[in-house]
């Protein structure tokens, strides 16, 4: 609702159906959590760069779409190994983009079972891997978000809490109607 008061009126994401949810499921072999099938289904969902750090949600079919690029560039890269012999960190086939920067970063759920299942990272392009999550999950990044917004307080405080590396923001917006997050000064 914030949004919808203070920010310019951005174009929607399209919402994607049970039976498109359930096809995803099949295709890929592997459970959506809850929150991640009710984001998908959300029906009039900003497709602008409303999330921390400039991410606009993506469609369904789209971030399927942007998963196989970044599959097909991490088999193509192969497994090299950093200086300590590691295999270096790849996109895997059980993470799912599910919003994209202008940059080329996205946010991803980890689907593989564990401890992060259905945690929200940030996958930046150039310097693969997973760090600490932005959001224990789906739903708690919209709700972080939410609050931030309309209480006009810092989102990510919970990643910060772990260490993670992206400061914690607050939103704004500028002169021609969007949406900005600043860093908190801290």
């Amino acid at each position: 609702m914030w949004l919808g008061a203070y920010v310019r009126k951005a174009p929607v994401r399209p919402a994607a159906d049970e039976a498109r949810l359930d096809a995803v499921e099949r295709e890929l072999g592997l459970m959506l959590p809850t929150d991640v099938r009710e984001w998908w289904a959300l029906a009039n969902v900003s497709a602008d760069y409303w999330a921390p750090g400039a991410f606009a949600p993506e469609h369904l079919d789209e971030a399927l779409e942007i998963r196989q690029i970044w599959l097909l560039v991490a088999e193509q890269e192969g497994f090299p190994l950093t200086e300590s012999g590691e295999i270096e960190p790849r996109f895997l086939p059980e993470f799912m983009p599910i919003a994209m920067s202008p940059g080329g970063d996205g946010l991803i759920v980890d689907l593989r079972p564990g401890e992060s299942h259905g945690a929200v990272f940030l996958w930046d392009h150039e310097n693969w891997g997973l760090g600490v999550p932005l959001w224990s999950s789906v739903g708690a990044m919209l709700e972080d978000i939410a609050v931030a917004l309309e209480s006009r307080t810092p989102a990510l405080l919970w990643h910060a809490a772990l260490g993670g590396a992206q400061e914690p923001c607050v939103a704004g917006v500028d002169g021609s109607g969007d949406l900005v997050w600043e860093a908190t000064a801290g």
